[in-house]
């Protein structure tokens, strides 16, 4: 074995956070600005068949991650996750090409698929094969590369968009994401320690040396039980409360608060300055004090943010919501794939948190339009920031339970 004060265990944590930033950076937070670009460019079709493409990426990119876990147990990591690089950065530029909303949809199932295999699903497992100690960190750490990264490249793909046009906004996210994701998938990526001579960090030398040391329970023993339901249902909530209130802030400040479109996107981009920070600072409480604290730290936070958001016209008040939530918001990309491999181990992690991912796109499908159909329902907001109030309690019960119920599930030996 080769000396384990190694660093490349935190080389791992470098690539998912250089794999995070070039496809939730590209695909999800550049939209925004593309989408207006692309409204401008087909004016005669409806804001609704825009979002489409959107929404057509999003639903394989759920797709390809249920499945992801099960083709990557076939072929490893480094065969696959180069392809899926490839993909991605192949589809982002298709649709700098595309000349019609037709030829969009179609290249949209390329894009989704192609981030399944490099995003969210990929970067839990290797962060949990590599990681026993400094779970937490880790996952925090590279799991805000999707808001460093979406901050940088949307401010590039204004000035592209300025300057040139979509074409070419387009052109040149797919050249960043084949010159950061393709030479780190093939370089850097490692499916597990063993391949260069090394156990995940914290575990004991001449342990997960081999597949058949690796522990963890099978998907088809967990579906079985009431820690997957539990489970499911917390994966659903944290990604319904958050972005369902993350995805109407600006609505609210400026239709409801009086607060200008410059004010209010700038108290956002605040909540996303302050979330880099926070999901660091979770994923460290997670590695300290466990599941069930980390959850009532989330609760209680999150339960401060409603409350100051009914009171954010006063600017010191929604300055303390930007800090409140900002911080608490990190779970929803923290809370799910640290809570999955406490449960489930190592073993057969990609695949359960593939199908659990799929929960969690529910979540993020249906969020937002609850919400907005509340406030055109009743001319307010109120109701559904007492609902999501109130549905973070069950998140934190859920969640809490989950954990217990699967207790000595992640130390199961047979698949």
């Amino acid at each position: 074995m080769a000396n384990q004060k190694s660093n490349y265990h935190w080389m791992i944590v470098v690539a998912c956070f250089l794999l995070l930033a070039v496809s939730i950076g590209v695909v999800v937070n550049c939209w925004n600005p593309l989408s207006v670009a692309l409204k401008n460019e087909f004016s005669s079709e409806t804001a609704k068949a825009i979002q489409l493409i959107f929404s057509i990426a999003a639903l394989t990119n759920l797709i390809g991650s249920a499945l992801v876990g099960k083709i990557m147990s076939k072929f490893s990591m480094r065969i696959a996750m180069p392809i899926y690089a490839i993909i991605l950065a192949g589809g982002v530029y298709l649709w700098s090409i595309c000349s019609s909303l037709t030829m969009f949809y179609i290249v949209s199932a390329i894009v989704g698929l192609g981030a399944s295999g490099i995003a969210v699903v990929p970067c839990g497992a290797l962060l949990n094969n590599w990681f026993e100690d400094k779970k937490g960190l880790a996952i925090g750490i590279s799991f805000s590369g999707s808001v460093v990264g979406g901050a940088l490249l949307v401010q590039m793909t204004k000035y592209m968009l300025s300057n040139y046009d979509w074409h070419m906004a387009y052109t040149a996210l797919a050249i960043i994401i084949a010159v950061v994701a393709i030479p780190t998938t093939i370089f850097i990526v490692r499916e597990h320690p063993r391949d260069k001579g090394l156990v995940p960090l914290g575990a004991k030398e001449g342990s997960g040396g081999g597949s058949e040391m690796l522990r963890g329970i099978g998907l088809k023993q967990y579906i079985k039980t009431g820690s997957f339901w539990l489970l499911a249902i917390s994966v659903f909530l944290v990604i319904f409360v958050n972005m369902g209130l993350q995805n109407n802030i600006s609505l609210y400040l400026t239709k409801v608060k009086g607060y200008t479109e410059s004010s209010a996107a700038n108290l956002f981009s605040g909540i996303l300055a302050v979330s880099i920070f926070g999901k660091i600072l979770l994923g460290y409480i997670y590695d300290k004090k466990g599941v069930k604290f980390g959850t009532i730290y989330c609760l209680i936070f999150f339960l401060i943010s409603i409350s100051l958001f009914f009171y954010v016209e006063n600017l010191t008040i929604a300055i303390v919501f930007v800090v409140v939530f900002g911080l608490v918001n990190s779970m929803t990309t923290v809370a799910p794939p640290f809570v999955t491999a406490s449960i489930v181990g190592v073993k057969h992690y990609a695949t359960i948190f593939g199908i659990m991912n799929l929960f969690y796109g529910i979540g993020l499908v249906v969020g937002t339009p609850v919400v907005a159909s509340i406030y055109d329902s009743t001319g307010s907001y109120d109701r559904a920031w007492i609902m999501f109030a109130i549905l973070s309690v069950v998140l934190a019960i859920t969640t809490i339970l989950a954990s217990a119920k699967g207790k000595g599930f992640s130390q199961v030996t047979e698949a």
